[in-house]
């Protein structure tokens, strides 16, 4: 059997963490992605991170607001972070089943 993934699925999740560009404290939408790690998305001034690197910022004019804004509604979108919604969603996400133990 052969598997083609296109895009990672990703499990939003809202944290309050130090961003580096801003230096202080900010809203950061985290996506958990399982095959390619986290990105983190600032939701002030729109730069994103991936395991420590951030990513390439884009050469056009207005991208930072598009960003924040883009992260803030996914921010607001994410809602409280559910423990095991986000243990369900790995396991399904690794096709582990409980049956196999």
């Amino acid at each position: 059997m052969n598997v083609i993934v296109c895009r990672a699925a990703r499990f939003a999740i809202r944290r309050i963490l130090s961003c580096p560009n801003c230096r202080t404290r900010r809203r950061m939408l985290v996506h958990d992605e399982v095959w390619y790690g986290t990105t983190m998305t600032c939701c002030h001034c729109g730069d994103r991170w991936q395991d420590g690197e951030r990513y390439p910022r884009p050469q056009r004019r207005g991208w930072r607001k598009e960003a924040a804004a883009k992260a803030t509604a996914g921010w607001l979108a994410a809602g409280a972070y559910d423990k095991a919604a986000h243990e369900a969603w790995f396991k399904y996400q690794l096709g582990y089943d409980e049956a196999d133990r």
